[in-house]
């Protein structure tokens, strides 16, 4: 039996939740950013050190996995995600994994097509994010079929790693009821001592009214920073992205809610839809996926 689980995403699929449960779970040994729980090879001998019992899982979690993000600029400038090849970074992401971590189990989360993109445009916003859905789709058009290839992203995994050390789960079942989900991993990593995390919901997404307060501040913010050099535009925007990090700006967004009193038109969908017909067909057929067809557009 496997000692390693790597989850590898996807971005807007539970991962906060994941890793919470991860964090929490006496039987795995997991911790943000680590390479199965170690940040360095200190933290390796410590581990050895220590009296407590080996852990029966060593973990690597990271939303990067699946979607490379690479080094953010401004979040809230127009410049959208840096271009390169997804595909070649996916297949030579597999082929590292796999030569790192041979006997590996890969954990992979996926979300459906009708709600993913609501979510990731909120997620965008609360982090200082200025285009408006639309707008924010139209900018990654380009990326997002090859970005959310399930399809693909499963088949190469199963190819390398073997069908049996692929686990695929939907978001769905995770959100209709995180115990089962969670207990699926369990049995599929063969660990004896579980754990039951809260069901409460973590990063959920913003209300309509309060996303359209969110870029009304961050438009003005970015408005205010262009008389400045570039450099300078980059620290500021940085800093006011921190005050959203650490939620000390949620007072003014309450205010500017009030009184714009307007909703976020987030309904506007059929291209990018269009574009990711037939990306989840290799999940058709998976047992777990049945009812949540429609969802990955099946």
């Amino acid at each position: 039996m496997s000692k390693v689980l790597i989850h590898i995403g996807y971005v807007k699929s539970g991962s906060t939740y994941l890793q919470r449960w991860l964090a929490e779970h006496p039987a795995m040994f997991y911790k943000f950013k680590a390479v199965t729980g170690f940040y360095g090879t200190h933290d390796i001998s410590w581990y050895a050190e220590s009296t407590d019992p080996m852990h029966e899982c060593f973990v690597i979690s990271s939303e990067h996995l699946s979607v490379w993000k690479s080094d953010s600029d401004i979040v809230g400038m127009r410049n959208g995600l840096k271009k390169y090849n997804i595909k070649a970074y996916q297949d030579k992401l597999c082929e590292t994994l796999y030569a790192i971590y041979p006997t590996a189990k890969i954990l992979i989360v996926t979300r459906g097509y009708t709600s993913l993109f609501k979510s990731f445009f909120s997620s965008y916003v609360s982090i200082g994010g200025t285009y408006d859905f639309e707008n924010l789709l139209k900018s990654m058009w380009d990326n997002f079929p090859d970005l959310f290839d399930y399809s693909r992203v499963v088949s190469i995994y199963r190819e390398k790693f073997g069908n049996d050390n692929v686990i695929v789960l939907p978001y769905e079942l995770l959100r209709a009821d995180p115990h089962a989900f969670t207990a699926i991993i369990e049995q599929k990593m063969g660990v004896i001592n579980t754990y039951q995390y809260s069901t409460e919901k973590v990063n959920a997404s913003l209300d309509r009214k309060v996303l359209t307060a969110y870029r009304a501040v961050s438009n003005t913010v970015y408005k205010m920073l262009q008389p400045f050099p570039y450099k300078v535009q980059k620290v500021l925007y940085s800093l006011y992205i921190r005050q959203l990090h650490q939620h000390n700006l949620d007072w003014l967004f309450k205010i500017v809610t009030r009184a714009l009193n307007k909703e976020e038109n987030i309904d506007a969908m059929e291209g990018v839809l269009k574009a990711m017909h037939g990306k989840a067909e290799l999940l058709r057929h998976e047992e777990l996926y049945q009812p949540y067809l429609k969802e990955y557009l099946l």
